[in-house]
């Protein structure tokens, strides 16, 4: 009766929570359009890993789990720039978009950690019935693991390229913007992403967290500050 009596307050809880929906949707959508290349990268590298072991001793998971972080950047920064305007037009705010953008973000990322994680545990298993894996299983996990903090900086680093395309492409000095500083950024996550530092414990393995976590930080308030300023204007059709 409550609830009938203030269909104002419905709307406005409605509202609220559609930038949660988007950002989910925006996820799951995403999973949907790679679902064939994830099958395939999921099933096949584990199986080729152990095809090859006598050449590659380390397997491919951890090369292509490296590789799919690129897939990840991609599918950040195209829509972002695809979508911008018309989202906006359709009446969802910046603010909205930038929430939206975030449990999007955290999503994707959880949802990679976990998915590499089980290829990281697959490959190792498969490996000790044919082969001497490389390394423990616990290595293994916290190889997968580690993606929790490696895959927001590929993923926010794609937002931000792609809200700053949005706003300024087509210029030459943005182009080579975009490569001189996408080199230094990929330079400096492989640091982390192959640094065995997240092997480590304590005082190690905290400098490295604390080091991804800033970076991650950095990323996101750019892309934000970005995303609030940036002055919209319709695409033509």
């Amino acid at each position: 009766m409550t609830a009938l009596a203030n269909p104002s307050r419905n709307d406005s809880v409605s509202l609220n929570r559609r930038r949660y929906r988007l950002g989910l949707g925006l996820c799951t959508g995403s999973i949907r359009w790679l679902r064939w290349y994830l099958l395939s990268w999921i099933i096949l590298t584990p199986i080729l890993s152990v095809v090859f072991s006598s050449a590659i001793e380390t397997g491919l998971w951890s090369i292509t789990a490296s590789v799919f972080q690129w897939f990840v950047a991609a599918i950040a920064g195209i829509w972002i720039f695809t979508n911008l305007p018309n989202t906006l037009a359709r009446g969802l705010t910046r603010r909205e978009l930038t929430v939206a953008y975030l449990v999007f973000g955290a999503l994707a990322s959880v949802a990679t950690a976990a998915v590499i994680t089980a290829g990281y545990a697959a490959e190792h298993a498969l490996l000790s019935l044919v082969a001497e894996s490389a390394g423990t299983l616990s290595e293994s996990l916290a190889d997968g693991a580690r993606y929790l903090l490696i895959t927001p900086i590929y993923f926010f680093a794609g937002t931000l390229i792609g809200v700053l395309a949005a706003r300024f492409s087509g210029g030459t000095w943005f182009t080579a913007a975009v490569l001189v500083g996408t080199g230094g950024l990929y330079a400096a996550v492989l640091a982390l992403e192959f640094n065995e530092a997240w092997l480590s414990a304590g005082p190690v393995l905290a400098a490295w967290a604390a080091t991804a976590l800033a970076l991650i930080a950095a990323l996101v308030t750019a892309s934000a500050l970005a995303l609030r300023t940036i002055p919209i204007r319709a695409k033509r059709a």
